[in-house]
């Protein structure tokens, strides 16, 4: 049954998250992205991919988190990376792949094939198929936890898996998010390494505030 966009859901995404509105299955897929965005994001053929554009600064504050520390900045209520969805029923097709050819030559970039391909489009992928099955099965969940609108949340629902496949391919629709907000990663990993459930939780807000912002 197609859904229509509602503000009647009783959340606004400036709003904490309450534990109670994800299952245990959901913030554990979002953890599971989440600490697979930090790892992958730290390797060396990571490195050049707009996906992981952070500053040096933020890079830092990441890399030298033990990993450990890294599993508990990684288990936000939101991921740590940004889903932009476009609107429409086409896929990318020769005119997005001319584009690609010309990112590939620009200095500093990456192109379709090499590192992106190797990790980048597969966790690019995961991180789509998760967002689309909580966007069918828990569409509120999808709002908060990957702070879309009630229409992109919508589009997604719509969307089909050789879509879904497509977008992943698409450096546009995931994206870095916070790549120089050195003060909100420092204060998450602080959090983290301090193991303080109530440090951890202002810093949640602090992102929730983030992407509202």
């Amino acid at each position: 049954m197609t859904r229509t966009p509602s503000n009647g859901q009783g959340w606004s995404p400036g709003a904490p998250v309450q534990d109670g509105i994800f299952s245990r299955s959901a913030r554990r897929d979002l953890a599971d992205l989440n600490r697979q965005y930090l790892e992958l994001g730290l390797r060396p053929e990571s490195g050049r991919d707009p996906l992981f554009g952070w500053t040096d600064d933020v890079r830092g504050q990441i890399a030298g988190a033990e990993p450990e520390v890294r599993e508990r900045m990684a288990a936000c209520p939101f991921a740590l990376f940004e889903l932009r969805i476009p609107f429409g029923d086409s896929v990318p097709g020769t005119d997005f792949l001319a584009e690609m050819d010309r990112v590939e030559d620009r200095p500093g970039s990456v192109g379709p094939t090499g590192a992106r391909f190797a990790g980048c489009v597969a966790f690019a992928h995961g991180a789509l198929f998760t967002a689309w099955r909580l966007a069918e099965s828990a569409p509120l969940v999808a709002r908060i936890a990957f702070g879309l609108s009630s229409d992109a949340e919508l589009e997604l629902n719509g969307t089909c898996p050789t879509r879904i496949a497509w977008l992943a391919t698409d450096p546009r629709v995931v994206q870095v998010r916070w790549p120089a907000h050195s003060q909100f990663w420092s204060m998450l990993r602080a959090a983290a390494e301090a193991g303080s459930g109530s440090a951890l939780q202002r810093a949640h807000c602090a992102g929730i505030c983030l992407m509202d912002g």
